[in-house]
């Protein structure tokens, strides 16, 4: 059985409804697809704070983790590791949205999602997302 990686997502949320997305820059691994920013949730770290951390080092936001809201989550095999990830919702954060890790981002309404490239685990979400936000 591959490792179990658990990576906690989030589902920024502006005014528009329009939902955040980030696209894996070039020299990473599924480099040129697009995906709810989050990341590796560390030992000894809940995945909302992992999700709050993430979102500061990845883009220069400030989000208090009883403000995430539980969302769904994603479970896929890829080759070398099983995925798991709680996707959260969030509305609210503080500071303006700066890319740190020379990721390009772009606001979709949920609807259009479907038009982005995006990892095996992210596109599942797609319809719960049109439907639910």
């Amino acid at each position: 059985m591959p490792r179990l990686v658990l990576v906690s997502a989030g589902v920024l949320v502006n005014d528009a409804g329009c939902v955040l997305i980030a696209e894996r820059p070039p020299g990473k691994s599924m480099a040129g697809l697009w995906e709810f920013p989050g990341g590796k949730v560390e030992p000894e770290e809940s995945p909302e704070a992992a999700l709050a951390r993430e979102l500061k080092e990845e883009l220069d936001i400030a989000v208090s983790a009883e403000r995430l809201e539980p969302f769904a989550f994603a479970s896929h095999a890829y080759d070398a590791f099983h995925l798991l990830m709680p996707v959260f919702v969030c509305r609210a954060w503080s500071g303006d949205i700066r890319p740190r890790e020379g990721q390009k981002v772009a606001w979709a309404r949920p609807e259009d999602l479907a038009g982005y490239p995006m990892p095996p685990a992210d596109a599942p979400l797609l319809g719960e997302l049109k439907t639910r936000l």
